[in-house]
């Protein structure tokens, strides 16, 4: 009788032992959660930014700002996201937090491909010709002979530039694009190269590299796999 009741005793130890650690465990988890709430070390304290080049830091920052201040858990990343995304140059944005007090900005600026004259001043276009900034002609934006209310001249511009590697990029001079099939690259001395549309334009780019060490004023490399010199 008396083992048995050891034994019965042990039991219940055993039994209350486990139900303070399964009590225990939650409160565990309750006073984390309240220091991380109100744990001063858990407040948003730095804004950290890369990936600007035409926009300065102290600008994202700014519209960052509303998270300054908030508990990193509840800080509105989203929110700082859509202001960023509303300057200008930003084509995409990624907040993050980063423990335990701060947020990093990641900034995808936009390629500023070429520029365009319109009604109410310079339209800025990136590779793929949508405008994206206007009342500037940023360095290194090419100058487009476009209508700027043609949406195709304007994409066959832009996807011709953007196609172009950076270096032959800076040499063109000027970009002609009446139409969205008729789009000439213009170099210095006189040079030009007709492309046509923008189709394949990774193999115009590559025919237009190829040409222009060659002897030529014009060129034609609307089928890039048969350049020819234009009368």
């Amino acid at each position: 009788m008396a083992r048995s009741d050891s034994r019965a005793a042990r039991a219940r130890r055993t039994g209350r032992r486990r139900l303070a650690v399964l009590v225990g465990v939650p409160v565990v988890l309750v006073l984390l959660v309240v220091g991380v709430v109100f744990s001063p070390l858990f407040t948003v304290r730095d804004i950290a930014v890369e990936g600007t080049g035409r926009l300065a830091p102290e600008q994202v920052i700014a519209a960052a700002s509303p998270v300054d201040g908030q508990n990193l858990l509840f800080a509105d990343t989203d929110a700082a996201a859509r202001s960023v995304s509303e300057l200008p140059w930003v084509e995409k944005v990624t907040v993050s937090r980063e423990w335990p007090s701060g947020v990093r900005v990641a900034v995808t600026e936009y390629d500023a491909v070429g520029v365009v004259d319109g009604d109410d001043g310079p339209l800025v276009i990136n590779e793929r010709g949508r405008v994206f900034l206007r009342g500037e002609s940023p360095e290194g934006a090419v100058p487009v002979r476009a209508s700027a209310d043609d949406a195709g001249a304007l994409e066959s511009a832009g996807k011709a530039l953007g196609a172009l590697p950076g270096e032959l990029r800076g040499t063109v001079e000027e970009v002609d694009a009446p139409s969205a099939e008729e789009v000439t690259l213009r170099f210095p001395e006189g040079r030009e190269v007709y492309w046509g549309s923008a189709d394949r334009a990774e193999e115009k780019a590559e025919a237009t590299r190829v040409v222009l060490t060659r002897e030529g004023q014009r060129w034609n490399v609307s089928n890039p796999a048969l350049p020819s010199v234009r009368d």
